[in-house]
C-alpha cells in the first residue's frame, strides 16, 4: 500500500512541476497557447505509470546484473 501510494504521490508532484513549467511558459501545450490552462489530470495518472514502470525495470535489470557473471 505504501509504495502505491508513493508512486501516486511521485506522480502528482510531476505533474505539478509540469503546471508551473508551462505557467512559466517553459513550454506550452496547443491548448494553453491563447492562455494558460492547468494540465490535465489524466497527465498525473500517466506520470504515476511512468514512475512504476521505471521502478520496475530498475529491479528487473538489477536482478540480471547479479546472475551475470561478468570476468575481470
Amino acid at each position: 500500500m505504501a509504495g502505491s501510494l508513493s508512486f501516486v504521490l511521485i506522480g502528482f508532484f510531476i505533474w505539478l512541476a509540469e503546471n508551473f513549467a508551462t505557467f512559466f511558459g517553459v513550454w506550452r501545450y496547443p491548448n494553453q497557447i491563447g492562455a494558460w490552462s492547468v494540465v490535465h489530470v489524466g497527465k498525473w495518472s500517466s506520470w504515476s505509470l511512468v514512475i512504476i514502470m521505471t521502478f520496475t525495470i530498475v529491479a528487473h535489470l538489477k536482478h540480471i546484473k547479479a546472475t551475470i557473471h561478468v570476468p575481470e
